[in-house]
């Protein structure tokens, strides 16, 4: 077999995303050029096991044994599934949990990425999995088989799945495995959402869509076949599932570490980045580790940290602010910190993963927008000596290649139901964020409205060729192809996307839209410390929801007659550094929110810390925030 794949078309200055197929034979054709002596066999993983040695110099896997592990614990699977059954794979951050789920992907069964039982903020999202996918298998390690066979006992499971745990499958089983017989728009995985507005819903992952995901984002990222990552986000996360099918696609290695070793120190996430041989290096991580990482990780004074080599620090999954991106700045770019380093962007589980990102070089725009046109829709950017008195807004880069994205305005009939279309709105103009490429789900796991309503979308008219977005580096979106409504709002300036929050997020009052993710924004900015970051839940109820203790706190009476929706603001103080004057606070945050926003703040209450419902990522629960606010829950 001779057929291998060439890693350096990868990078070239084009490239065809259809010659990815699926993981099967991507792998065995990676496989094979070592095994054939055309490549040299190479360090592929190193996990850093920190929680249980501090001085971890990490545990290594190369390809050959990689391949030899994963393709045992596939023909295992082959023993016990037909192709299409749902294998779930719930261990620890770990390279059992990468030998693992690469494993389910080459069996022909369709991998669900999940965490062991003992995580804290689990209650619900397994049992939906469990429920909704009916898996025949879980895949665990040693250490974590007791709890996840405890779980089980308490579901109320009619064919419970069997448990498997990876260490226990002899590499001797890798003769064993058969390719199996799957196409490249068979369904690779299902990704669950967090749940943080609904249900855990997954989205149908095929082959080609997580392998074209997985180019488009190291296309985007570096420019050379060789690069080292460093991981330490949850391995179930979207991120990073990209980065461990980073190998089938580039000469890749990737560092992981536990997320909770990244949180307890978080220079041990810094203390890897430097080049260790000359390669270049990548990472990334949501918007709140590069606040921690200033605030904690900072150099001592004679360090040799060198950043230099740091090609990419990706910043998604949550929004991002320009305080935290500015902070890490000002502590790094003394060791060697590039600009254009930091690329914040921009996707969703629906898209696999990536819809934009600034290119090699480019730095992302920080702008400052009015306010008060911002709820009128229209994205107006203050002048320098004015950043202040707006809201900072940061550009999330541009359209990946052959990924389209559009800013729209849909379309509802005389019975205000939407009907499916859309035409696109010019820049400047807030409006929806409609995007398709190859990368997008087939659809939502069982869900066929659903997956209508979400990915069978049209756009009936376009702009002019020479301002539409339906045309990306020369490329016209495919004929016939559908676009997912992503429920983001946005608009597109000198190019790059501004994401200015979610359809769902909005707090319409007075016939005018804020973003709930701009009010907490300033909120933050007028408490000054005070509160705990992304410890903030701000959204709108009606007059007759305020709760009859609000006029006690904010000194301010309401008319419960008005149809006028409230805005109400629950935030969660610092646990060692308590408030000791709230109506002074109110106060500051009541000012700024007023000429900012031009809004009045209905009730403003202080929590203690973890408080708010989250989901198992960590993101506050707006929705059940506002229910169990309105159920006089909170006090």
């Amino acid at each position: 077999m001779t057929d291998y794949f060439d890693i350096d078309k990868v990078f070239g200055p084009e490239y065809d995303f259809s010659e990815l197929t699926t993981f099967p034979e991507i792998g065995l054709r990676r496989y094979q050029e070592i095994a054939d002596g055309a490549k040299e066999d190479w360090t592929v993983f190193r996990f850093f096991d920190y929680l249980n040695d501090p001085e971890a110099e990490g545990e290594i896997l190369n390809w050959e044994k990689f391949w030899t592990r994963s393709t045992a614990v596939a023909a295992q699977l082959q023993t016990m599934i037909e192709k299409g059954d749902r294998v779930v794979a719930m261990l620890p951050q770990s390279l059992e949990y990468v030998v693992g789920f690469w494993g389910i992907l080459l069996s022909g069964g369709i991998a669900i990425p999940a965490f062991i039982p003992t995580e804290p903020a689990h209650a619900g999202y397994l049992e939906a999995i469990l429920l909704d996918a009916q898996p025949k298998v879980i895949l665990t390690s040693v250490k974590t088989a007791g709890a996840v066979r405890n779980f089980l006992k308490e579901q109320d499971i009619k064919n419970p799945p069997r448990v498997v745990v990876v260490e226990g499958i002899e590499d001797a089983l890798s003769k064993d495995w058969v390719q199996p017989d799957v196409e490249p728009n068979d369904i690779a995985y299902l990704q669950y959402s967090s749940g943080s507005t609904r249900r855990p819903t997954a989205s149908c992952i095929s082959h080609r869509a997580a392998l074209t995901a997985t180019a488009q984002i190291l296309r985007a990222l570096v420019n050379t076949p060789k690069h080292r990552g460093v991981q330490w986000i949850p391995i179930f996360h979207a991120l990073s599932l990209i980065y461990i099918f980073g190998c089938a696609v580039a000469d890749i290695q990737l560092d992981m570490m536990e997320p909770a070793a990244m949180l307890q120190k978080p220079s041990r996430w810094i203390n890897l980045l430097p080049s260790q041989n000359g390669e270049i290096v990548f990472s990334s991580a949501p918007d709140f580790a590069y606040g921690l990482a200033a605030a904690h990780a900072q150099p001592e004074e004679g360090s040799d940290l060198d950043l230099t080599k740091v090609m990419a620090l990706a910043n998604g999954s949550e929004a991002v602010s320009t305080d935290s991106v500015n902070a890490f700045k000002a502590v790094f770019t003394p060791y060697g910190l590039q600009n254009g380093v930091i690329r914040p962007a921009y996707g969703m589980s629906e898209a696999t993963l990536g819809l934009t990102c600034p290119r090699v070089g480019e730095e992302a725009p920080m702008v400052s927008v009015d306010g008060k046109a911002l709820a009128e829709g229209r994205f107006e950017i203050l002048p320098a000596d004015k950043f202040d008195e707006g809201l900072p807004q940061m550009g999330l880069g541009r359209p990946l290649e052959d990924c389209w994205v559009v800013i729209v305005k849909a379309e509802f009939d005389e019975n205000e139901e939407f009907t499916g279309k859309a035409r696109e709105i010019e820049d400047g103009q807030i409006g929806e964020i409609w995007a398709t490429s190859a990368t997008l789900a087939n659809g939502y796991w069982g869900l066929e409205k659903e997956t209508e309503e979400t990915f069978g979308n049209d756009i009936s008219e376009f702009l002019p060729d020479d301002k539409t977005h339906a045309i990306v580096d020369g490329k016209r979106f495919p004929e016939g192809a559908k676009w997912l409504r992503t429920g983001d709002c946005g608009t597109f300036h000198d190019g790059y996307v501004f994401v200015t929050g979610r359809v769902k997020d909005l707090i319409i009052v007075d016939g005018r839209n804020h973003v709930a993710t701009d009010i907490e924004a300033t909120t933050t900015t007028a408490a000054a410390g005070r509160l705990a970051p992304k410890g903030m839940a701000a959204f709108a109820v009606s007059a007759a929801n305020v709760l009859d203790s609000a006029s006690e706190r904010t000194g301010r009476g309401i008319d419960r007659d008005t149809n006028t929706e409230q805005l109400v603001i629950l935030a969660e103080e610092v646990a060692d550094n308590p408030i000791e004057d709230k109506a002074a606070l109110l106060d500051e945050i009541r000012s700024l929110i007023a000429r900012r926003h031009g809004l009045q703040v209905a009730d403003f209450m202080v929590l203690p810390e973890k408080t708010l419902p989250r989901t198992p990522n960590g993101k506050v629960k707006r929705l059940a925030a506002s229910e169990s606010y309105i159920k006089g829950e909170y006090n």
